[in-house]
């Protein structure tokens, strides 16, 4: 299962550089030498250098892919009831966005980190509806199955 985590971490924090980093190019900000792919804030924080802040935003961007990633491990677990797993996976997506959020400038104030907290718990509550009523339809085929078996067992 650890395996399985890490592998899961590690994609995830291939694919948040490249979300990150598109995200940054399609919302590029105006410096003076130009346009450059990472907030003002950023940049700041890297001391007015375009790689540098770069750097910072492809690390970052990683680790949040990465914690997203790794917590679709939750579902997996076999004694977490759905509603738990998915619970502690947006928990765990929205407390790491928040902190990545402000640090990488992606949000600067509390009415942005509650929009974004809002829009990714309606995200989350569908990903839940749709799991619980797959599970739902897997169940009762098992029990027309098992029914089935029971009342004919010779197949």
């Amino acid at each position: 299962m650890l395996a399985k985590i890490f592998k899961r971490a590690g994609l995830g924090f291939l694919i948040g550089i490249v979300i990150g980093n598109v995200i940054a190019i399609l919302t590029g900000t105006s410096a003076t030498d130009g346009v450059t792919f990472a907030s003002k804030q950023l940049l700041d924080m890297a001391g007015g250098s375009s790689v540098i802040a770069m750097v910072y935003q492809s690390l970052f961007s990683g680790l949040y892919g990465a914690l997203c990633f790794a917590g679709m491990s939750f579902y997996e677990a076999e004694r977490l009831p759905l509603a738990a797993a998915t619970a502690l996976h947006a928990a765990l997506i929205i407390l790491t966005y928040v902190p990545i959020g402000l640090l990488l400038g992606w949000v600067s104030n509390i009415i942005e980190i509650l929009i974004i907290a809002g829009m990714q718990l309606v995200a989350f509550f569908i990903i839940w509806l749709i799991m619980y009523l797959i599970y739902k339809n897997q169940v009762k085929e098992l029990n027309e199955l098992m029914n089935k078996t029971k009342d004919n067992p010779e197949k």
